[in-house]
């Protein structure tokens, strides 16, 4: 009958569902046919207009049923390609995501022990320094003492120049007085009987 013919075209057609459910769809398209065949005979009774049904449209129903199906199922696969390839990607990424979170934790862990040196590093920096600014003020009061001295110096060794610059005539004139001193002057000296206290301290 015409569930037989609808097995020949859905039997061995092949569609996303079990056994069971074709079985049902089968016998779903027979039905209809023959609803729409009491149909068209209560509306020929009641309008008295003939709508033929024939084999033939039970053929052609069947038939563009499949080709609708194959479009149908052809846009849905396509669309769920779509969608896996996005989930697919989704899970990519999710799975970089989860790697990046494990590089980033280590990656913390090496900025946490080069903060940890690095403030130790300034610490020393700053002790240093510290000590640096200590012993240059020391080396700067030596400094200014020493300047401080070296300028008196200066000054004396000016003054003493001065005075030796002064003298110079006197030292000039000594000089020449004991150039003109004779050896028979000087044995005449101590010839005498009763010298100076100056000739006593000198013989």
């Amino acid at each position: 009958g015409l569930q037989n013919v609808s097995e020949k075209f859905i039997a061995n057609f092949p569609m996303a569902t079990d056994d069971k459910t074709k079985k049902a769809l089968m016998a779903h398209m027979a039905n209809v046919h023959s609803i729409v065949q009491v149909t068209t005979v209560e509306y020929f009774e009641k309008y008295r207009r003939n709508v033929y049904v024939t084999p033939k449209s039970y053929l052609s129903f069947l038939n563009t049923y499949c080709v609708v199906y194959t479009e149908k199922h052809s846009e849905i696969k396509i669309l769920a390609d779509k969608i896996n390839n996005g989930l697919s990607k989704l899970f990519d990424a999710q799975e970089d995501v989860a790697k990046m979170k494990v590089e980033l934790a280590a990656s913390e862990v090496v900025l946490a022990d080069a903060a940890k040196k690095s403030a130790e590093l300034l610490k020393e920096i700053t002790a240093s320094t510290a000590s640096a600014e200590k012993t240059k003020a020391a080396v700067k009061i030596i400094a200014d003492a020493a300047n401080e001295k070296a300028t008196t110096i200066g000054a004396e060794k000016s003054e003493v120049e001065k005075d030796l610059e002064a003298a110079k005539p006197a030292l000039l004139e000594a000089e020449s007085a004991l150039n003109a001193i004779k050896p028979s002057d000087i044995q005449n000296l101590k010839a005498l009987k009763n010298p100076p206290v100056v000739i006593k301290i000198i013989f």
